[in-house]
């Protein structure tokens, strides 16, 4: 018997090619070569992890070969052939499902994304089975090959820790002392027992951090797992414990940190998370188009970018009991418009029978009505999202998002409207509201030339600040302008003003031609859902939204004030907007040093930094700045 091909679609993370190999040798006893149709990497670590994958193939004898995307959709291998669906953006699972679904193929996919439960294997051709994939799950040796290993990682085999059965694998990293890399039931953990000290509070800096460490000692699947901080709960008036907690909890949430209860078995706490969530009622029939059909995850641009193109009158949600806050505020959100929501509970990251059983019947009530049908496959897992595209039927459209560009599934491009869209709704999808400092506040060319003015004589103004005549000109055409007036002893807190009115005025000169918006600052509170963080108003000196990018702003009068906030504004907007967003950081004046580096800030200057790398000139280079490529969506 001839052995079969092995076909897979490649991403950052090289464990799920893997695994599917294990499970092709397994069936087929071996595979007669191994062809990776890769996705680009996005960063030098992932590049190395995809290495150590292709070394690990060498050494088992399999030959091994990476070809571009574009040709899995055109090649037709003469032997069996098994395809693996499960690396990289989802529109190409997709598109590789309608391509490879044909005699002599067997298509499936890996799933792995729920807490302590081993990996299954979904098969959706030529025949539909569900497979667990305990016996070929990923050993704590095979994750230290792929991931730990090409990092530079030594490791040592330790017990698990308490909250894990017994039956855990875990190794001890010496050069990040008090970590413990945990592999259960073929999936990646990173464990600490606490975050510093602690008796000290829990930061969202410290939850941020340590989710990045995760991700990138065990790939995107490696769960940061950390007991909250018992010893400084317990130092906190008793009326205070309940609320630090909850904000803990909504930190962790965020960042996707499993906060535990010290000593309670992680088995006791999944239990509780996901029991009774998931619905067995079927989904009202629509009553009226256009319709939206839509899967909810971490990500609210690409649900944002099918609201401004469907315009829909009815929306279905569906998303899994972890994603129960997003689901709310998504739901908020469509309902504030006038929209129609249906909305249900899968059981799982798995669901793909679930959620096509649930839509394929709205799917044909809606096509014999008549009613317009789009369908977004950006969210959820690759599972759920092939599961939402098997319950489509001829006449409805499919779509998914990319950096700002919309591609149909069947070819070509919708146009996304994204003028109309208002950084505010992009908020609210993430669960946030921005409460402005002046909301009064437009472009206005009088107060514009006055606020430049003060910057050019920024020394001389600022050290005399309440007597200055400029200053004062500027606070009355304020007034009379907007009518908002400030008290006197409130003056002296008001001198960013200034720049802050520049920068916004300039933003929108720029913007407002080409379709972007943005507003003056202000907090951004959390909704509903979301209040453990309510005390924890974050202001920011502006906000505004271009295709498909919500952008927050600060502004200093000079760099060293930006390089203060860098750290914290770059986890704020991790936070608040999401993979894509940004943050625009002007200074008033800039000295001769580069800003920090970060994958997310971008840093401009009124005055000086001419030359200095990664600093850029405010406003004349934003057109530049903005019209770089907007970052893919990941998934």
């Amino acid at each position: 018997m001839q052995a079969p091909v092995y076909l897979c679609l490649l991403g950052n993370d090289p464990a799920p090619a893997y695994l599917g190999l294990k499970l092709v040798e397994r069936k087929a006893g071996r595979v007669a070569k191994a062809v990776f149709y890769s996705f680009p990497e996005w960063n030098e670590e992932y590049r190395k992890k995809r290495q150590a994958l292709f070394r690990l193939l060498s050494e088992k004898g399999v030959p091994h070969e990476e070809r571009p995307l574009e040709e899995g959709l055109g090649e037709a291998e003469a032997r069996e052939v098994w395809v693996n669906l499960t690396g990289g953006a989802k529109l190409w699972a997709v598109r590789f499902f309608g391509r490879w679904r044909r005699p002599g193929a067997r298509v499936f996919l890996v799933e792995g994304h729920r807490v302590l439960e081993a990996p299954r294997a979904l098969f959706l051709w030529p025949r539909e089975e569900e497979l667990s994939l305990e016996g070929e799950a990923l050993t704590l040796e095979e994750y230290a090959k792929l991931y730990l290993e090409p990092l530079g990682e030594a490791w040592e085999r330790v017990p698990p820790p308490g909250a894990f059965p017994p039956r855990a694998q875990a190794a001890r990293l010496p050069s990040r002392e008090g970590g413990v890399f945990v592999v259960h039931r073929g999936l990646p953990y990173w464990v600490r027992p606490h975050l510093g000290d602690e008796a000290k509070d829990m930061s969202r800096k410290a939850l941020s951090a340590f989710s990045g460490e995760a991700k990138r000692l065990g790939g995107q699947l490696c769960l940061p797992v950390v007991p909250y901080h018992r010893a400084h709960l317990r130092s906190r008036h008793p009326r205070e414990r309940e609320k630090v907690l909850a904000r803990w909890k909504a930190w962790a949430r965020e960042y996707g940190v499993f906060l535990v209860d010290p000593g309670r078995p992680l088995e006791e706490v999944m239990a509780s998370q996901t029991k009774g969530k998931a619905s067995k009622k079927a989904l009202p029939l629509p009553q009226e188009g256009p319709l939206l059909l839509a899967l909810v995850s971490e990500q609210a641009v690409p649900l944002y970018a099918a609201h401004l193109h469907a315009r829909p009158r009815e929306v279905y949600l569906l998303t899994t009991p972890e994603m129960e806050s997003r689901l709310r505020w998504a739901e908020a959100f469509f309902r504030g418009k006038g929209v129609r929501v249906h909305r249900s509970f899968v059981p799982g990251p798995w669901a793909l029978k679930e959620v096509r059983d649930l839509l394929a019947p709205v799917v044909r009530e809606a096509l014999s009505k008549g009613f317009p049908m789009h369908a977004n496959l950006n969210g959820g897992t690759t599972a759920m999202a092939l599961g939402l595209y098997l319950a489509l039927e001829e006449g409805a459209q499919a779509h998914y998002l990319d950096g700002d560009r919309l591609f149909l599934l069947d070819g070509g491009e919708a146009e996304v409207p994204w003028e109309e869209g208002a950084p505010e709704d992009l908020l609210a999808l993430r669960g946030y509201r921005l409460e402005e400092n002046h909301p009064g506040a437009r472009p206005n060319p009088g107060l514009l030339a006055l606020a430049e003015e003060i910057l050019e004589r920024w020394d001389e103004v600022q050290a005399s600040w309440e007597a200055s005549p400029l200053v004062g000109r500027f606070f009355g055409l304020w007034r009379k302008r907007f009518g908002q007036a400030f008290p006197p002893e409130r003056l002296s807190g008001l001198k960013g003003l200034p720049l802050e009115y520049a920068v916004y005025s300039h933003l929108n000169a720029h913007l407002a031609p080409r379709g972007g918006r943005a507003r003056m600052g202000g907090h951004l509170v959390p909704l509903g859902g979301n209040e453990a963080l309510a005390p924890q108003s974050t202001e920011v000196d502006g906000v505004f939204f271009y295709r498909g990018a919500l952008w927050l702003v600060e502004c200093k009068p000079r760099d060293e004030g930006l390089r203060e906030r860098a750290l914290l504004m770059g986890e704020l907007v991790r936070s608040v907007g999401g993979v894509g967003a940004r943050g625009l950081m002007v200074a008033r004046r800039w000295r001769e040093a580069p800003p920090p580096a970060s994958p997310n800030l971008v840093y401009m200057a009124l005055e000086g930094g001419e030359g200095v790398p990664g600093v850029y000139r405010f406003p004349q280079d934003l057109g530049e700045v903005l019209s770089r490529d907007p970052a893919p969506r990941r998934g």
